[in-house]
């Protein structure tokens, strides 16, 4: 049987001072309930003095787990109570994006579908946050990016910094390598071990549709069913990848523009103008205010924050919108439409990003094939900021790479629901066939839309009613619905 947290209230059941941990009035900071894991009163987090609902804790696991007597660490975890009045209900595991975001509030998830389901179970990946976080890069790179400074240049500054960073990782004694999404596979089993579950939906997006298929390759006895929102590509190309998906989402963008009367009226030459508002910005770049200092929009970071702009669902009214501000040099419009990308700099740990990239991602030919496939696009001739600079600088982050073993996936039999948009950005459609070839019981949801990830009260409710009941036809009027408006 599954616990729903409303039964562990009453259970005593392999956990002697359960009711006793539950009651937040009992809990004044971190305490240790089992061997591997310490629970903790939400409140004693920063910024989850709201989360009255939730339970906060730490499981303890190795930081290799071949070697489990080794050095080991603790990842972040908080679970919020199902309101599902079935109590037999399996909780539902959130692998979110990145790697590197962070649990830094419950805000996303006091209201989030998945109570409907059964408890909500939300893991704090390796590396972030409150879980073992690597020492951050961050803003080191946010500052790079703000400079006024080529494509040349940034590579050059890039390169020294992380140079640096390694050394000060590399002498608090972390070994980089490690953080990887095997290991964050083997943490999340770890912690399905842990807690008084029989088994357990997950639920992946982005990057977290990655470490779904890995959890289901090692513990799928414990997974009841799986939603893989977005699939990310599963092998050392995934890297060179992204910009093939990029010149992707802004060809599905020229295409949709041409055939709207209102958008080929305002823009009768978008690719034009686009790469006109890119190449401008080399000789004149703009500089705006964006995360409380002054940015320089110079050429390599347009192509950024226009790739930023595809991860929302109205890209097809934003990103052009992007376009004719540069073009048109107004600085408030270029402000206002940033924000948006230069907020995602800021809500991920970019040296977890660094060191999962280069052990699953990364091979000896990723920066020349990268460099060849900017050069040939006008779009991105100019560089991409950020990945141009880092892709480079990965040979020296750490040495560890995955091996074929790892990455082999085959006859996973866990009922899985992927989902997929269009003119997605950076997990296209096509990323799909990976999974469908090593899943056995698999269905794939289609939309044609802009956006990173499916949003909407519609595909809630199709997420929601899918893990409910796995087996039943999917319900998908709700999308006609919507398509019709």
């Amino acid at each position: 049987m599954s616990f729903s947290l409303g039964e562990m209230f009453k259970t005593r059941i392999a956990w002697v001072s359960f009711v006793t941990f539950f009651s937040l009035q009992a809990i004044v900071a971190c305490k240790s309930d089992r061997e591997v894991i310490t629970y903790c009163d939400c409140a004693t987090w920063e910024n989850w003095e709201n989360a009255r609902e939730a339970q906060c804790g730490f499981i303890e696991v190795p930081e290799d787990h071949d070697k489990p007597m080794g050095k080991s660490i603790k990842v972040a975890f908080a679970i919020f109570p199902s309101r599902n009045k079935n109590p037999d209900t399996a909780p539902v595991l959130i692998l979110s994006a990145g790697p590197g975001g962070s649990l830094s509030s419950p805000n996303r998830w006091i209201n989030h579908e998945s109570r409907n389901v059964g408890d909500l179970i939300v893991a704090e990946q390796r590396g972030i946050g409150r879980s073992a976080p690597l020492p951050d890069i961050s803003e080191t790179f946010i500052d790079i990016m703000a400079a006024d400074a080529s494509s040349e240049e940034e590579k050059q500054i890039t390169l020294k910094a992380m140079q640096e960073k390694v050394a000060e990782i590399k002498s608090k004694g972390i070994d980089l390598s490690k953080y990887n999404s095997t290991q964050n596979a083997k943490d999340m089993g770890a912690l399905m071990d842990a807690l008084p579950y029989e088994k357990y939906n997950i639920y992946g997006t982005s990057y977290g549709t990655k470490l779904g298929i890995m959890t289901m390759k090692y513990f799928s006895p414990k997974v009841r069913a799986a939603i893989l929102d977005g699939p990310a590509i599963l092998n050392n190309t995934a890297l060179e990848s992204r910009f093939p998906d990029l010149i992707r989402a802004f060809n599905k963008l020229y295409e949709s523009c041409a055939k709207d009367s209102t958008c080929k009226n305002d823009h009768p030459d978008l690719r034009g103008e686009t790469i006109h508002a890119i190449q401008s910005l080399r000789e004149n770049p703009i500089t705006v205010r964006l995360l409380d200092r002054d940015f320089t929009l110079n050429p390599q970071d347009a192509v950024f924050f226009i790739r930023y702009l595809f991860y929302r669902s109205d890209a097809f009214y934003t990103a052009p919108r992007f376009v004719k501000a540069i073009n048109e040099r107004d600085t408030l419009a270029i402000q206002e439409l940033g924000e948006f990308p230069a907020k995602l700099l800021k809500g991920a740990n970019a040296s977890a990003f660094f060191s999962y990239t280069t052990y699953e991602e990364y091979s000896e030919n990723t920066p020349s094939n990268v460099q060849a496939f900017m050069s040939s696009n006008p779009e991105l001739a100019e560089g991409v900021a950020w990945f141009q600079a880092f892709i480079p600088a990965l040979v020296q982050w750490h040495d560890g790479r995955v091996s074929q073993e790892e990455n082999k996936f085959e006859n996973i039999s866990v009922p899985t629901l992927i989902i997929t948009n269009d003119a997605d950005p950076v997990t296209p459609p096509h990323n799909t066939q990976l999974f469908e070839d090593a899943l056995l019981n698999e269905r794939v949801l289609r939309l044609n839309r802009f956006g990173h990830g499916a949003g909407g009260k519609c595909i809630a409710q199709i997420r929601t009613s899918f893990l409910l009941d796995p087996s039943k036809p999917l319900d998908t009027f709700c999308l006609e619905k919507d398509d019709r408006k």
